[in-house]
């Protein structure tokens, strides 16, 4: 199912874009909500858990693997979300269970180059003033343009940072609001939850939900654009 169709006759493509991204978004999380239940249930249970969990004074190596376990069981749910949106429930183990490989080796080491790319960006935010601003609006931008290598890296293709790079050159404004506003706006309630005593099971679900909902906008603007590559 298709939740928007290509036609670049219509005025305000961006504004276009946009909508067709989110409202698709939101479609494929509706049509394939019994297999993102079975298939997330277990991942999003361990983060649930790990919410729940007290640890008083872990050792070096526990908070090594409590930082890293959550790392990895994202990284499987992004993974799993772009794939049952671009090629379908069939994609995926039915019920999640399965041995991370390469693909999300691949993944997370992409996510790490993301992360030290941000790092120069971040010494500019000491400038008095204005600083964090440009800070805040340059990593922004380096997310927005290099983000589409994830649902490529989940869907098995062949793609680098330059890639993504190449692909969001005439929708720089559409991936912005994927990777920034709409995460923003839709992470409001669980940033409000963390500050709640004893809610971390909740907030880890809460998380969990909203990642569903950013990961298939991503999906959705990967989809768009690279349907339009081909139009052109």
């Amino acid at each position: 199912m298709k939740y928007f169709k290509m036609n670049r006759d219509i005025p305000n493509q961006v504004h276009t874009d946009i909508k067709r991204t989110l409202w698709g978004a939101f479609g494929y999380v509706y049509e394939y909500r019994k297999p993102f239940a079975k298939a997330l249930f277990f991942p999003v249970s361990i983060l649930v858990a790990l919410g729940v969990l007290s640890v008083q004074e872990p050792s070096s190596v526990l908070m090594v693997f409590l930082v890293i376990l959550p790392w990895v069981i994202y990284t499987v749910l992004a993974i799993t979300i772009h794939r049952i949106i671009l090629l379908g429930p069939n994609s995926v183990s039915e019920w999640g269970v399965y041995t991370p490989g390469k693909r999300e080796a691949y993944f997370i080491l992409h996510s790490i180059a993301l992360s030290l790319f941000m790092i120069p960006f971040g010494f500019i935010s000491v400038i008095p003033a204005i600083g964090w601003i440009i800070s805040m609006l340059a990593i922004i931008y380096l997310m927005a343009r290099l983000s589409l290598v994830f649902p490529a890296i989940a869907t098995d293709q062949s793609w680098a940072f330059s890639d993504s790079w190449k692909a969001t050159k005439n929708h720089q404004a559409l991936m912005m609001v994927v990777v920034a506003i709409f995460p923003f706006v839709i992470s409001i309630p669980e940033r409000l939850l963390s500050n709640v005593p004893y809610a971390g099971g909740f907030v880890n679900l809460l998380s969990a939900l909203t990642l569903v909902f950013v990961v298939s906008a991503l999906s959705v603007a990967f989809k768009l654009i690279a349907e339009s590559s081909e139009e052109s």
